[in-house]
């Protein structure tokens, strides 16, 4: 009996480490986000978050061929300007913090 318990008590020791086939960078990918069911938004914030701790510039795919046209950036700044509301795709603040005051602040 105690053989039967240390082989398998072996057995299950040696096949632990095949459930750990996951890392942090798999489970921050947009499939397998999507496949756990979390929403769009979520998972565009956390690209956003990966990208800003990289170091990359992150654009959403809407931005790259609608938002880059000058007209169209030209009509959304003066909406903008009326409307502080309006949505201008700078989730989580893609700028630089600089905490010594300027005149910048002003």
């Amino acid at each position: 009996m105690k053989k039967r318990f240390l082989i398998l008590s072996l057995t299950a020791l040696f096949a632990l480490p095949s459930y750990a086939e996951l890392t942090v960078k798999d489970t921050v990918t947009t499939n397998y986000m999507r496949n756990q069911g979390y929403s769009t938004a979520l998972i565009n914030a956390t690209q956003k978050s990966v990208a800003q701790a990289n170091g990359e510039a992150y654009t959403e795919p809407v931005e790259k061929e609608y938002y880059n046209q000058p007209v169209v950036k030209a009509v959304r700044r003066f909406f903008m300007y009326l409307d502080p509301s309006y949505d201008d795709h700078s989730f989580m603040n893609g700028h630089d913090i600089h905490t010594a005051p300027s005149y910048e602040d002003l």
